[in-house]
């Protein structure tokens, strides 16, 4: 994975995100909201969940999971571009399902819309997780995305990436985290030589695990395809006896989901920051954000407007919605976690 493009293409689409203060505007950057606010232009009256996207200011190449196209039956990965902005006069954050400023670029991400294709097995397909891999000069957007599929029975995670504009490879499975039990979620630490995943290999409950690789050659499709064996470990800080699923990095931080005790009601939202090379103990996120039905799946990313705040997307059950699971936003506090 080329670190330096990432980095190159994530400064030039936050070149505009943020405006310096003092420049005779009322707001000189917008405000994430610390009450969930629904994502009314990309849910439906089905179940709306699983969503992923990387860092790339604004512009957010948003994929989810969703039931809709089998009217609540299977679910399939979809892509839904997403752009977030706020005004300099009234202070309002406008999150739409557009690309917004950046439309001259929508032709290059429509690539992403093979990639859910290939993704899609006519099972149940969930917890996309997409990254961008390289970019060329902004003519060739190179992506990888990972998901798991239970079309074979239990949930296995695959792989499928893109090496131009035109389409992605089958998808392929990452048999070094593949069980005969089910295996989702996956994601990495920032610096790609650790996969985290959720499996419920021991005792029927889901716990977070990890598994160490080689990534110092930035080879990561070689990682993936790699069919040796790999030591797979339980994180004993993060996991608990009832079910924690759903993990996700960000920077330090990771969330995830549980039912634990001391929560309120169902699955709940948790973090966990990485301090002294370990995981913290995790913490609830609060009533602000958890409910007493199902909080599910959240991510984090940085939206390019909040200077305090990443944004994180999570599904919610919760009876205000348009139905089932919907997809919802709020303002997580970097300086406060």
């Amino acid at each position: 994975m080329n670190i330096f493009k990432i980095v190159t293409i994530i400064s030039l689409f936050s070149l505009f995100s943020c405006y310096p203060k003092g420049n005779g505007y009322e707001y000189n950057q917008g405000s994430l909201p610390s009450i969930p606010v629904n994502l009314e232009e990309f849910n439906s009256v089905y179940d709306d969940y699983n969503s992923t996207s990387p860092t790339l200011g604004r512009l957010i190449p948003f994929c989810f999971s969703t039931n809709r196209n089998s009217a609540g039956n299977n679910f399939d990965i979809i892509y839904r571009p997403m752009s977030v902005s706020f005004s300099k006069t009234t202070g309002i954050l406008d999150v739409t399902n557009s690309y917004g400023g950046w439309g001259e670029y929508g032709e290059k991400f429509t690539v992403l819309s093979y990639g859910v294709g290939k993704m899609n097995t006519g099972g149940d397909d969930l917890g996309p997780y997409l990254l961008l891999n390289e970019i060329n000069q902004f003519t060739d957007f190179k992506f990888l995305f990972l998901s798991a599929t239970d079309v074979d029975g239990n949930f296995d995670i695959n792989y499928t990436f893109n090496t131009d504009s035109s389409g992605f490879s089958e998808n392929e499975a990452v048999t070094f985290l593949n069980t005969e039990f089910n295996d989702l979620y996956p994601v990495f630490n920032p610096d790609f030589s650790k996969i985290y995943f959720c499996s419920d290999r021991e005792n029927s409950t889901f716990n977070i695990f990890h598994t160490n690789i080689n990534n110092s050659d930035k080879k990561l499709i070689d990682k993936l395809s790699d069919t040796s064996h790999h030591e797979v470990i339980k994180n004993n800080i993060i996991s608990s006896n009832y079910d924690d699923k759903c993990p996700y990095i960000f920077d330090n931080m990771l969330v995830f989901v549980s039912n634990r005790p001391g929560g309120f009601g169902g699955f709940d939202l948790y973090y966990s920051l990485f301090e002294n090379g370990e995981w913290t103990t995790p913490v609830n996120f609060g009533a602000d954000i958890n409910t007493e039905f199902d909080e599910y799946r959240p991510i984090l990313f940085d939206e390019g407007v909040d200077y305090n705040k990443h944004m994180m997307v999570f599904s919610s059950n919760r009876p205000e919605g348009k139905g089932g699971f919907d997809l919802y936003f709020v303002g997580a506090e970097h300086t406060k976690y």
